[in-house]
């Protein structure tokens, strides 16, 4: 059984348990996801926590000790008894914040997407990684949640150790918000783009590196994230000219 089949068979009955109904490095020596290129002095300009307080939004997570902790730790376990070098190394290469993470989601003639042709775009998302980082830092602190391998020794994840708090996981809050924008942007390839968002997340289990919850809270933090962008006026200027060079690298008009 392939890890992708184990969670979607284990996963369901941990989150019923649970009652929840371009290239920065994967270290996240910071609680946040920094923004690939953001200068120390830039500043959110759309959110801030207490605009977008995540506190208000996500459930709790488990409890330390909690049985839910436990469905949790051992559906981890079982991912990683079942991870196949294939899917090890896309969870290494998916610790790497990185827009072309999503090429492929894009589509587009072969190598049309490079860094160097989308600089409108990269602008975007790094001004979006500030706000991200605005919310999530708070949140981490608040609910100081440790990482699943400081608990359960018997995980070993394929990438470095992040030493940031877990929950909730920044990597899945920067795959949802992104592949939303950029959906907003390219919407012939939302269903792509979702799908991919929810493999890279999903990856972040597989790394051994967060609980299901922890990416779960992610979708949930992204997905309220963009939702505000898609409502601020700043946001909405710069993602109009973004819009137009994403398009127009992908041969869309």
């Amino acid at each position: 059984m392939t890890v992708a089949a184990l969670h979607r068979t284990a996963l369901p009955a941990v989150l019923c348990l649970l009652a929840f109904s371009a290239g920065t490095p994967a270290a996240e020596s910071s609680h946040a996801l920094p923004a690939s290129g953001a200068s120390p002095t830039d500043t959110a300009q759309c959110v801030d926590a207490r605009t977008l307080d995540l506190r208000r939004i996500l459930p709790p997570p488990p409890a330390a000790g909690s049985p839910q902790e436990r469905a949790e730790l051992d559906v981890l376990l079982r991912i990683q008894a079942h991870r196949t070098p294939k899917e090890a190394a896309r969870a290494r290469k998916d610790a790497t914040i990185d827009v072309l993470a999503f090429a492929d989601a894009l589509g587009g003639p072969p190598g049309a997407l490079t860094t160097v042709r989308l600089p409108l775009t990269l602008a975007l998302l790094r001004h979006v990684g500030v706000d991200e980082a605005a919310i999530l830092d708070p949140a981490k602190d608040e609910f100081g949640r440790p990482r699943p391998f400081t608990v359960e020794p018997r995980l070993h994840p394929v990438i470095a150790r992040p030493r940031s708090l877990s929950y909730p996981s920044g990597h899945s809050t920067w795959a949802y918000t992104t592949a939303l924008v950029l959906a907003d942007m390219v919407p012939e390839r939302r269903r792509q783009l979702l799908a991919r968002a929810q493999e890279y997340a999903y990856d972040r289990s597989v790394a051994g590196v967060h609980y299901p919850s922890d990416v779960e809270a992610g979708k949930l933090a992204g997905t309220a994230l963009a939702a505000a962008l898609f409502t601020c006026r700043p946001f909405d200027h710069e993602e109009a000219a973004a819009r137009a060079e994403l398009r127009s690298v992908l041969g869309l008009h």
